[in-house]
């Protein structure tokens, strides 16, 4: 009899063993889709908050950027101007006077073109057909036409016009108002910024309080350098842009590749649009087709030098995030908040990286995210350890 009942306890125990680690791999899986589930709600939550508010956020999130830039500015004219006040405004100053002054020559360039649209429309189609013309005869399989890209000239056809005129006015009114926040907010920040540093390091714990100032510094270096290095590498472009569409014959080279290297500002797809523009007025313009043609040639080579070379150089070691999130950062934040999602998209996620890297939970996707992950092979064996 006891000798059934210690076989029986043996196979009770054998089979309780057996179903251990099952009931282990339950509770590891249950727990890994809790925490999937949690992180999707948050980020949907996230995303609802950001997409309904993005007409405080977006003006907020910018002041915040430009007042972490002009801060360095600010505490070298305090040493001069002891009024707080007064040193803000002339740090404002030294960046909306140089902005002005581009506007300026901008605007005067702008109105000399606009004076020969209605020829440069006309030309714009002739040369359209000639370029359609050119690629039906390599790929006579691809049917275009330039009926696609102008409407033909019919009074019922000026409603769409008007719309856009009216989207375009209450669009710039918008803007300026969200420009007006944005110094407004910028403007205050600076001028409690240490109340603001010391409210964030006092929420955590004393022994926690080094770590939170670190990753301060952090997150204000990464603004400063993007911010900053964005800044050159707008000028380099815009100097070499202007070189290369003179040295092609380009009228008001200085403007085309001025405003090409402003609109590089938008990651990956600035510079597309930056050559496009000129290639259609030369397009219109140019007698013959060599001259739109070289300016592809020159946008896609300048697009090689500043995607393999300059902005890897200049911002690309402070911005270590891979193409992949880079990317998604920009259809995400662009979804929300449009052109200034876009160019806000990579310093955002840049701090995202650096606060998900400071607690032991979220390091990895802080690892996942670097731009060298594909040479840290064994990383995430040695976090799991």
């Amino acid at each position: 009899m006891n000798n059934s009942l210690n076989q029986n306890n043996f196979q009770i125990q054998h089979v309780l063993e057996w179903i251990k680690p099952k009931n282990r791999i339950a509770l590891d899986t249950t727990k890994t889709l809790q925490n999937i589930a949690f992180s999707l709600i948050i980020l949907i939550s996230i995303g609802w908050l950001l997409f309904i508010s993005s007409n405080l956020v977006v003006p907020l999130v910018f002041a915040i950027v430009l007042a972490v830039f002009l801060n360095p500015v600010d505490k070298r004219i305090r040493r001069v101007v002891k009024i707080k006040w007064m040193s803000i405004v002339l740090s404002f100053m030294c960046l909306i006077l140089p902005m002005v002054l581009v506007s300026t020559l901008f605007s005067l360039q702008l109105l000399s073109i606009l004076e020969s649209m209605p020829s440069i429309g006309e030309n714009l189609k002739l040369g359209m057909d000639q370029a359609i013309e050119k690629i039906k005869e390599v790929f006579p399989f691809i049917q275009l036409n330039s009926n696609q890209f102008f409407a033909p000239k019919d009074p019922k056809n000026l409603e769409g016009p008007i719309k856009i005129v009216g989207q375009s006015l209450i669009s710039t009114t918008s803007l300026l108002t969200s420009a007006g926040l944005t110094l407004i907010f910028a403007y205050l920040f600076l001028y409690y910024k240490v109340s603001f540093k010391n409210f964030i390091i006092y929420q955590f714990e004393r022994e926690n309080r080094p770590d939170v100032k670190q990753t301060l510094e952090k997150i204000k270096e990464i603004i400063q350098s993007y911010i900053g290095g964005l800044g050159i590498v707008v000028v380099i472009l815009s100097i070499l842009n202007s070189i290369g569409l003179w040295l092609i014959g380009v009228p008001y080279a200085i403007f085309w590749g001025v405003l090409g290297g402003i609109l590089a500002i938008i990651p990956y797809f600035g510079t597309i649009m930056g050559g496009m523009l000129p290639f259609l007025y030369s397009l219109a313009t140019a007698d013959t087709n060599l001259q739109p043609v070289l300016v592809i040639l020159f946008y896609l080579f300048v697009q090689q030098i500043e995607g393999n070379f300059i902005t890897p150089k200049i911002i690309g070691s402070k911005v270590d995030i891979n193409p992949l999130f880079a990317l998604l950062s920009l259809l995400f934040l662009g979804s929300f908040w449009g052109v200034g999602g876009i160019i806000l998209a990579l310093p955002l996620i840049s701090i995202v990286k650096i606060i998900l890297s400071q607690f032991p939970e979220t390091l990895p996707y802080a690892v996942l995210m670097s731009s060298d992950i594909s040479n840290k092979k064994g990383i995430f064996k040695k976090l799991a350890t």
